[in-house]
């Protein structure tokens, strides 16, 4: 007498195959994305190329001056972007053309580009670069900013991207590439 059970209709076998293999269709992509993510990859085209910044720094309680005593806060409902321009204070002939060339980047945000501010913190630029810097605001903050946005720099701009509520997200140290820049600008300001 033989103990084992009938073999299972061909039916059932294939019901069976075909549940296996419609949850590995749904499981086998999550997997790799899980074991992608914990090795680190990141796809290329959805990275940033600023240091995102943890938590945001708030701004939009600080009062700037501008040039002829207007002043401002950082942060509106205009959906207005700001990338805080900082320069060292030796900054030479190279250190503003450097600096100029963000008017390039802003304008190359096409119909988009008035959402941006460019502003240029504590200084205003020498003569010889003013018609260069034109789309610049300059101000100074009347108190002190906070963290990192004070410590003194030495190499170069460096750049802070501040979100319309006043919260500045991405930092862009010194020798940022303005392409990297742009790409990371067209992602966010729409």
């Amino acid at each position: 007498m033989n103990s084992t059970p009938p073999p299972a209709p061909p039916s059932r076998t294939r019901s069976r195959l075909a549940l296996l293999l419609i949850v590995a269709v749904f499981a086998v992509p999550i997997l790799a994305a899980l074991a992608l993510n914990l090795a680190g990859w990141m796809p290329g085209h959805s990275r940033n190329f600023g240091e995102v910044v943890h938590p945001p720094v708030a701004l939009r309680e600080i009062e700037f001056v501008h040039a002829d005593d207007a002043r401002t806060h950082l942060g509106n409902d205009k959906e207005r972007w700001t990338l805080l321009v900082r320069v060292p204070a030796a900054c030479d002939e190279a250190c503003w053309q450097r600096v100029a060339v963000l008017g390039n980047v802003r304008t190359s945000l096409g119909r988009t580009a008035d959402k941006l501010e460019l502003l240029l913190l504590d200084q205003e630029p020498p003569p010889a670069q003013r018609d260069a810097l034109a789309t610049f605001a300059f101000a100074s903050p009347t108190s002190p900013l906070p963290g990192r946005l004070s410590a003194p720099l030495a190499d170069g701009p460096e750049l802070w991207l501040v979100n319309p509520y006043g919260l500045a997200e991405m930092r862009y140290a010194p020798g940022f590439v303005p392409a990297q820049l742009r790409k990371d600008l067209g992602k966010l300001i729409r």
